[in-house]
């Protein structure tokens, strides 16, 4: 079985941090680390960051072969020392966490093909199908005639209209809110209460069929997770709900629905229980329920060898060590994530009324040399080693190496070289308040330089303290805080006077593009960065130009030079995500593999079968 990542999400494993986004620089130049060629401590080249062999060896699927026993529960660990928020809705949902809950009841409307695109209709057992037209810039999605929700009431495409008037209201309180809905003819209107409908959305006479009018047809829509947004709701049990409340209603939190091949029967901040849906389109699902449990992490390889759960996805990398030799009863799987954790430097604010980034050049993190004087202050080779046993590995660029077609291999990203950070430091003109080497830096003022990190609490506290020493080792005062997840993005999210840094992750689903991340109109834009040129790269990334893949190959390439040599953020990790599957599971592929939605009839979520009363554990 699988869960899609269709979306660009925070993500929420215990990671370097935690959990946000994106990249880093180096200076122009012949001999800039961040492009120079790479040689291990032998003297030897090392294989480019697209040739490395991420799997660790391992397989990303499992079939196991015997009897299914009749019915069972299956039983799912998610790794967390947080809550989830327990947010049972596509449109508000926004961290990996909490839609680790939505999986099994939602509901698939589509997919994502063996090439990161949105692809759906029988063939890959979605609940609808979809068409592109180009030329008339429309994409128009399909719905089955049998799908239902979980109180029996047909699903339609209005559902689909309905999740779009939720996201585009004015009192909406999430981030999806974007460059890509704002692409939507009409929908600005309707934000704005010009209009009491989104005029580019169509529907047919018998309700099955939806076609999305947009203004531009950008190169990424084809993409899964791209342009089109692919949200759903229940019109008819969710259209009394205020949308400013949303988050807190019960039709949300204790008693939602979906179509999805299980219902929510109870859940809590740590467990949630799922009964089968019989009348699930796919067909009722094999077994008669299943749970969702948090573990911490602390807990979760003691949790596996007693046979707690029939999977656990995500393992955690720092922890790596104490079951690198497996774990009795269970298949261990892997494949590269498309993930990466960052480290972002607050550039300004979020103006929420006008829907921009405000970026301030006046910022105390404003000078990128600083920014990359930290970069490279980092040894993150001996991170990646030292806390996660090479599960993890430093990262080159925001852009993962599964978009082989965007990943520019020829960065290096930001090289351990403490000479280089304190070179840049000195040349922008932050001196040392002693001799050179001695105590803290001064701003550009003459003033000291203190600067705050925020970030999560849930790994161990020796690694901050490595980021702490690495920036002091070149003069710099840098203090941390560590919050609860939902606190750090709080904080993050809200631009909280005197914050500096922070680490974070992202989850980038199946569309690589950008500027949902980094444009100045999206509020998941979280360094506040913005210039001429960074908006003029972003755009021609999806421009008319960049249907031509080479074209857009290249303005990827461009734009992640850019935005290297700017480090508004910089990245620190890639990740093998790792999951432990019993034996006892009929079969199960991981979940950031591509294209297996065709496989549906053996590792669809509804035709898993438990093959013993109990996890194996032995």
């Amino acid at each position: 079985m699988k869960f899609n990542k269709k979306y660009a999400i925070l993500a929420t494993t215990a990671s370097l941090t935690l959990l946000l986004a994106a990249c880093g620089g180096g200076n122009s130049g012949a001999n800039d680390p961040a492009t120079e060629e790479v040689k291990d401590e032998n003297g030897n080249d090392q294989a480019s960051a697209g040739e490395r062999d991420y799997t660790l060896g391992y397989e990303d699927h499992v079939i196991n072969e015997g009897e299914p026993i009749e019915g069972g529960e299956i039983r799912v660990g998610v790794v967390t020392d947080t809550p989830w928020k327990g947010i049972f809705s596509s449109t508000h949902s926004s961290d990996g966490l909490n839609n680790n809950i939505l999986g099994p009841m939602a509901g698939s409307l589509l997919t994502t093909g063996e090439n990161y695109e949105l692809v759906g209709g029988e063939e890959y057992g979605t609940a609808a199908s979809i068409e592109f037209d180009e030329e008339a810039k429309t994409a128009t999605i399909t719905l089955r005639d049998d799908v239902f929700w979980h109180d029996g009431e047909q699903v339609t495409a209005d559902d689909i209209v309905f999740a779009y008037e939720i996201i585009a209201d004015k009192d909406y309180q999430g981030v999806r809110y974007d460059d890509d809905m704002m692409n939507v003819v009409g929908i600005e209107e309707y934000h704005n209460g010009e209009a009491d409908t989104i005029s580019g959305l169509t529907l047919s006479d018998d309700q099955l069929t939806l076609t999305i009018q947009y203004k531009e047809f950008t190169p990424n829509m084809k993409a899964s997770g791209g342009g089109v947004g692919t949200y759903i709701e229940p019109r008819h049990y969710l259209e009394n709900v205020e949308i400013a409340k949303f988050e807190e209603a019960d039709e949300v939190r204790k008693n939602p629905i979906g179509f999805g091949p299980f219902k929510v029967k109870s859940s809590s901040d740590s467990a949630v229980q799922y009964e089968a849906y019989e009348d699930y389109f796919l067909g009722a699902p094999k077994v008669d329920g299943m749970v969702l449990t948090t573990v911490p992490k602390s807990n979760v390889v003691s949790a596996l060898k007693a046979g707690d759960f029939d999977w656990v996805s995500g393992m955690p990398a720092d922890i790596y060590e104490s079951y690198q030799d497996g774990i009795p009863g269970y298949t261990t799987l892997g494949h590269l994530d498309n993930y990466y954790a960052y480290t972002g430097f607050k550039l300004g604010k979020w103006n929420a009324e006008e829907g921009k980034v405000e970026y301030n050049p006046d910022a105390k993190m404003a000078d990128k040399n600083l920014r990359k004087a930290m970069a490279h202050a980092l040894d993150i080779d001996q991170l990646a080693e030292t806390f996660y046993s090479g599960v993890r590995m430093r990262a080159t660029s925001m852009i993962v190496p599964n978009f082989k077609d965007y990943f520019n291999e020829e960065i290096e990203g930001f090289p351990f070289d403490v000479e280089k950070a304190n070179q840049l430091l000195d040349e922008a003109g932050y001196e040392w308040e002693g001799e050179p080497g001695e105590g803290y830096r001064l701003d550009k003022d003459g003033k000291p330089l203190e600067i705050k990190m925020i970030a999560m609490t849930g790994t161990d506290e020796s690694l901050y303290q490595f980021f702490q020493q690495s920036w002091e080792a070149i003069g710099l005062n840098v203090q941390y805080e560590l919050l609860e997840m939902n606190a750090f993005y709080e904080d993050v999210q809200n631009d909280k006077e005197g914050v500096d840094v922070f680490l974070a992750a992202w989850g980038v689903g199946s569309d690589p593009t950008p500027e949902g991340l980094y444009g100045p109109q999206s509020s998941l834009n979280f360094s506040r960065f913005e210039t001429e040129e960074h908006t003029a790269l972003l755009e021609k990334i999806q421009s008319d130009e960049a249907h031509d893949p080479e074209f857009r190959a290249q303005a990827f390439q461009e734009w992640q030079e850019y935005f290297m040599e700017e480090a508004p953020v910089f990245p620190t990790l890639w990740s093998t995500n790792l999951s432990l599957v019993n034996n006892r599971v009929s079969a199960y592929v991981h979940g950031s593999k591509p294209g297996t939605a065709k496989e549906f009839e053996t590792y669809g979520l509804h035709n898993v079968q438990l093959l013993s009363e109990n996890p194996v554990t032995e």
